[in-house]
């Protein structure tokens, strides 16, 4: 049976990458969570990504912090730019490692 990941997952000794047409060796291996019959897959919608957020720093500035904590990128700002920055990155935006003018 000829199917196409949705989402990541792992067949026949290695990863499947969504997109990623394969056959399966036994229709029993078959899992509606990551793949779908056929060789095209319609898009999947993703939640979205809301792991970077606003967070004190040194010195009464703001920075932006990932889901672990983490600094993420040298931005530093007001409280306000923080909060834009954390929402722009949320928004799938690109970390720039010379935010905030400290480069």
């Amino acid at each position: 049976m000829q199917v196409t990941a949705t989402d990541r997952g792992y067949y026949g000794g290695g990863i499947k990458e969504p997109g990623d047409t394969f056959t399966l060796d036994d229709e029993n291996h078959f899992s509606e969570s990551w793949m779908v019959e056929g060789t095209e897959a319609k898009p999947r919608n993703r939640p979205k990504y809301t792991g970077y957020v606003a967070a004190r720093g040194a010195a009464g500035k703001f920075v932006v912090k990932d889901a672990a904590g983490q600094m993420v990128g040298n931005f530093s700002g007001s409280k306000a730019e923080a909060e834009s920055e954390a929402a722009r990155l949320n928004d799938g935006g690109e970390i720039n490692p010379t935010d905030g003018g400290n480069a």
